[in-house]
Order: structure tokens, then C-alpha cells, then sequence
């Protein structure tokens, strides 16, 4: 290899340069960052509730001030989800409460159908019949509620509710004020490209999350309207849970779909009838696949399914549920710094360099 020394690329200019003092700070605000994540979860909600009113708030701060855009958009948003969840919620918790109050019914029917497998295997099925036979309608709808707590605690506290609002508030107001106050703690030398890194990051996941929110919402609509068409039972509460669940990919099959044919089996419904229930699931997935998250979203992921995979094993195992809701957007930021690391690696000498042929 050549002998000659060649001047460090941007990477190692910086981590080589950097005082110690400075690198353990940097490291203890990220494990405080990491054992403060649950704390944290209400302004991880305002960001991404920031990302979605943030270019309205930039429209309308060109004829207003921004302090009275920030405060007429968070009123006008907190109005209208007051009236989508005053004119919803009740009916879906009608039918919620409805499914919970009929499980002895499901129970029963679900005992029929394993009576031919009982008779041929009395053990096995013995153990089934006291399983089915223990589960306590009470204790299905508490743990239906519990099972969200993970992801929906912070709706379901009064301290958040305060939190969330106040915290938008802040970041729609100040947050160009704090990009730049983050900007200028970056050496001089490094702005121009950690600004178009940033900018990068932002741009994708702005889309991203705008996008896929809005595919979700239209989603739990579809599907609503298509298993209530079918006559599937509490279809609305399936459909919505499909739809709010198709920010985690690959989910609204296991969700929706599985349950919906569940209750269905266990009507007595033919073979073409579940082919037909399957099939028409299957056509409101192709459309969201095909149209929806190709044009809204842009896909702005710019992820390989095998990298989405990915993101949804890893995440999910270190932070659970929170992990899989926040999976896609914490693997775009990952694979944008990535690439600029990798570019790095690409153009460093001892990529670049070539073998020394002198004897």
C-alpha cells in the first residue's frame, strides 16, 4: 500500500478533533435520552403532530403573525378532532361494548364448531373447552384496554393531554429559532452539509408521516365501508383498527382481516363467503398499495421491504409497540446518515487508493 499520508475526511476531522469533554457529553445526553425515552413519548407525539401542521403554519405566517397562525391552527385542529372523536367514538365503543357483551354468544359457537374434534381427541379438546370457558367478558374488555396502554397512555393521562398541546405549541412557534440555535453549535466547517443532512431527514419524514397518516384515516374508512357492505360482524371497530394500525406495516391483515374471518367461521359462513371476505380486504390493501402510499406518501421512505423488516424486528423489540409505531421514520433518519457515511467510506483513501506495484 501507498506509504503517503492523506489529509482525514469530514467524519474523521470531527471525531478526531473532538475534545474528550465534549464526546462524553454528547454520549450522556443520548443514554439520558435513551432511559428517558417513555418520559419523553409526549414530545416525540408533538413532533409528529409538528410535522403536519408545520407547512400550514409557514403558509399562513406569510399574511399573519406566526404566533396567531400557531394559535388559529391548534384551535381549528383540536376542534375538528373534538368533533370527529364527539361524532365516532360513540359508536364505536357501541360496538365494541356490544362484541364484549356477546362473547358468551362467540363462545358458544366456538364450542360447536370443535365438538367434531372433541369427540375424536376428549383430552386435547377438554383443556380447549376449559380455556374458551375461563375467558370472562369484564376481563376481555379490561384487557383490551390495557393491551393500548403502551401506545395510547398518553391520551389516556391528563398530564400528557396538557402536555402535547403546550409542547406544538412551542415547536410550530419556535422552531425555527431552535433549528438555528441547534445549527450554530455546529463547527463552522461542517454547516453546509449538515444542513442539507438535516434538510434531507426532514423533507422525507415530513412526507412521510403526512402521507402515511393520511393513508391510514382514508384506510379505516375503506375498509369500514367494504366489511360492513359484506355484513361482517362489528365491521366499523374492525375496519377502524385496520386502518389505525396501517402506520405498522404488514399489520392490517392480522388485525382486520384474521378476526373479521374468525367471527365469520364461526356463523357458519360458506368457503366462498370467506373467499369473498378475503378477497375484497385483499383489493382495499392492493389499492392503498398500489395508489395511495405511492401518491400520498411519495414514498418518501425510499425503504426495501427487507429494510422495513428490518426496522419493525429491531424497534419493536427494544421499545415494543412504540417501537413498531415509530419503526419506518427512525430507519429513514438511520438510513440518511447512513448514506452520507457510506459516501464518506467511498471516497477515503483507503477505499480509493491503489496497490503499490514497486518491487
Amino acid at each position: 500500500m501507498s506509504g503517503e499520508s492523506h489529509p482525514p475526511n469530514a467524519l474523521e476531522e470531527l471525531l478526531g478533533g473532538l475534545p474528550l469533554r465534549f464526546t462524553v457529553i454528547c454520549a450522556s445526553v443520548l443514554a439520558a435520552l435513551w432511559l428517558l425515552r417513555q418520559a419523553l413519548m409526549p414530545f416525540f407525539v408533538a413532533m409528529v403532530l409538528a410535522y403536519l401542521l408545520g407547512p400550514l403554519v409557514e403558509r399562513l405566517a406569510l399574511r399573519v403573525r406566526r404566533s396567531l397562525a400557531v394559535v388559529f391552527l391548534l384551535i381549528s385542529s383540536l376542534a375538528s378532532m373534538a368533533a370527529v372523536i364527539a361524532l365516532a367514538l360513540p359508536f364505536l365503543l357501541d360496538q365494541l361494548m356490544r362484541f364484549v357483551s356477546s362473547l358468551p354468544h362467540w363462545q358458544e359457537l366456538l364450542m360447536k364448531k370443535l365438538d367434531p374434534i372433541a369427540r375424536a381427541n376428549p383430552a386435547l379438546m377438554e383443556k380447549a373447552r376449559a380455556a374458551v370457558g375461563s375467558i370472562d367478558a369484564g376481563a376481555t374488555l379490561k384487557g383490551l384496554l390495557q393491551a393500548g396502554s403502551g401506545l395510547l397512555g398518553f391520551v389516556l393521562t391528563g398530564v400528557t393531554l396538557i402536555l402535547v398541546p403546550l409542547i406544538l405549541y412551542h415547536l410550530l412557534l419556535d422552531g425555527p429559532r431552535m433549528l438555528a440555535s441547534l445549527e450554530s453549535l455546529v463547527p463552522p466547517r461542517f454547516r453546509g452539509r449538515s444542513r442539507g443532512l438535516v434538510s434531507e431527514i426532514h423533507e422525507r419524514l415530513g412526507g412521510f408521516i403526512r402521507g402515511q397518516l393520511a393513508v391510514s384515516f382514508t384506510m379505516a374508512l375503506l375498509q369500514s365501508i367494504a366489511l360492513s357492505i359484506l355484513g361482517v360482524p362489528y365491521a366499523w371497530v374492525l375496519g377502524t383498527l385496520a386502518g389505525l394500525f396501517n402506520v405498522i406495516p404488514y399489520s392490517p391483515y392480522l388485525v382486520g382481516l384474521v378476526p373479521a374471518l374468525v367471527l365469520e367461521m364461526l356463523q357458519g359462513a360458506s368457503g366462498g363467503r370467506l373467499g369473498a371476505v378475503a378477497l375484497t380486504f385483499a383489493a382495499v390493501q392492493a389499492l392503498e398499495g398500489l395508489y395511495l402510499t405511492p401518491v400520498w406518501v411519495g414514498r418518501a421512505s425510499k425503504l426495501h421491504p427487507l429494510e422495513v423488516l428490518l426496522a419493525l424486528v429491531a424497534f419493536g423489540h427494544w421499545f415494543g409497540l412504540l417501537g413498531l409505531l415509530f419503526a419506518v421514520p427512525l430507519m429513514v433518519t438511520f438510513k440518511v446518515v447512513f448514506r452520507v457515511l457510506l459516501e464518506d467510506y467511498r471516497h477515503h483513501p483507503w477505499f480509493t487508493e491503489t496497490m503499490d506495484e514497486t518491487p
